[in-house]
């Protein structure tokens, strides 16, 4: 069994990534599974791939904590369980995404854990990087340099948005680490004739690079809060936009419904919206593969944020229809 490593910072655009590899294994008929980390209680990156892929051979989403640490005996437990499987029903690719807080190194000997040496292969780590970060984030964020550093490839997503930023990022990576191939993607495809992320050469830290280096994220949280009631599209653009009154927010997703918006023809009313690099997205979200629709919630991470009272403003967003009433969120940390 083949795994990609799919790694790169809060935002960058790997589930859009991982999204499309998906789609390339299963049109070439392999059974191919995902593992999603994400940091938080709630996995709306599961609940985006889900929906795209419900064919997939297998699908974990590990919550609460960082990949390369907590969760890694859970890591180690699901692939073990999908190396036992049958043949024929075994997963022949496994895509594993990470959390843009996670330092992928501790993952690099995944193949040689007892209970899946001679059963797993590395076949590749694949690092994402949004053009619309700010180029000096490679010199001066440990663990984004970290995480270029132990790429077999590097996608540079969003060039379609900033391509002056594309050009510059691709500048920058060439010249700090020559020995890694580098493709500028564009909604997550890469051009034809691009390498093949599942025929990576996964290296070790460059020489005289210090192991002690840290994360610039070290303090980061999550908050989650699950909507009962349509928000207004116009006050969540206004919230995740402004900068916030305390601390920094590095990245905010969900799922929810707009009051006022219509059902559209495919059935659901469900959105998802992203927030990365001062950008907010907004996607429609189908059905899930059951025909329910996936459940509103929205997630935010960040650093020295008053927690009570983003859940209260959350909730404010709000619209419940006539005769109704919004839970009361107390501010509390």
């Amino acid at each position: 069994m083949d795994i990609l490593i799919v790694t790169g910072p809060l935002g960058a655009g790997k589930t859009t990534a991982v999204n499309r590899l998906l789609k390339a294994e299963v049109a070439a008929g392999r059974r191919v599974a995902v593992l999603i980390n994400e940091f938080g209680s709630i996995s709306v990156d599961g609940t985006l791939v889900d929906a795209e892929r419900p064919e997939l051979a297998g699908v974990e989403n590990l919550v609460n904590g960082c990949v390369c640490c907590s969760l890694r005996n859970d890591v180690v437990a699901t692939l073990q369980v999908w190396c036992d499987q049958p043949e024929g029903q075994r997963p022949e690719r496994v895509v594993l995404e990470t959390t843009g807080l996670a330092d992928p190194t501790d993952l690099l000997d995944l193949e040689h854990e007892p209970v899946l040496e001679g059963r797993l292969r590395l076949a590749g780590l694949l690092t994402v990087i949004s053009c619309l970060t700010p180029v000096d984030h490679l010199k001066t964020r440990p663990l984004l340099h970290r995480q270029t550093a132990l790429a077999s490839l590097v996608y540079l997503s969003k060039a379609d948005l900033d391509p002056s930023a594309a050009v510059a990022w691709e500048g920058e990576v060439r010249s700090a680490f020559r020995h890694i191939p580098l493709v500028v993607t564009r909604h997550g495809v890469a051009p034809e004739g691009s390498p093949d992320p599942w025929l990576g050469d996964v290296r070790p830290l460059p020489e005289g690079w210090e192991a002690s280096a840290t994360t610039s994220f070290s303090e980061a949280r999550s908050l989650s809060l699950a909507w009962d009631h349509p928000v207004d599209p116009a006050a969540l653009e206004a919230l995740l936009l402004a900068p916030p009154a305390q601390g920094e927010v590095l990245r905010a997703k969900g799922v929810c419904m707009f009051a006022g918006w219509a059902l559209r023809n495919d059935g659901s009313d469900r959105w998802a919206f992203q927030l990365a690099d001062g950008r907010l997205e907004i996607s429609p979200l189908p059905l899930q593969a059951d025909g329910t629709a996936s459940a509103c919630v929205a997630v935010v991470i960040g650093t020295n944020l008053d927690h009570g009272q983003w859940k209260k403003d959350l909730r404010n967003l709000e619209a419940p229809p006539e005769g109704a009433r919004r839970k009361v969120t107390l501010k509390t940390n």
